[in-house]
């Protein structure tokens, strides 16, 4: 799928578009809404219910006790301090992470951790 010029919202809502028809039956997916402008009260009380800076977009439970975690860009966004603190410490847990910046490259990730089935 092709967008030309998207923004970050438009890229991840046209993947889990992809998602709900394409993701082999079984896998648990869910977006991680750690983003956005909010107020500070707001913000406030979702830190204090474990809210976390740096958490990825989406979050996939796989078979056999496996994760991936997928985090969004668009063209030319970059990672921020912390979400490569949690990159790294995940990775180093074990858990597959990637950052997509298309959605070729979020499909690709998607097909190597066994989110979705090989193309025909």
């Amino acid at each position: 799928m092709k967008l030309v010029n998207p923004s970050e919202h438009q890229l991840q809502a046209s993947l889990c578009a992809y998602l709900k028809v394409a993701a082999k039956p079984g896998i648990f997916w869910t977006a991680i809404g750690n983003g956005g402008r909010r107020s500070i009260g707001v913000a406030m009380k979702l830190k204090r219910e474990g809210v976390q800076r740096g958490t990825p977009d989406l979050l996939f439970v796989l078979p056999e006790g496996r994760t991936a975690f997928l985090e969004m860009k668009i063209k030319g966004g970059r990672l921020s301090l912390e979400q490569k603190a949690v990159r790294d410490q995940f990775r180093a847990l074990g858990h597959n992470w990637a950052v997509a910046k298309s959605f070729d490259e979020a499909c690709d990730f998607l097909r190597s951790v066994g989110v979705l089935g090989e193309l025909k």
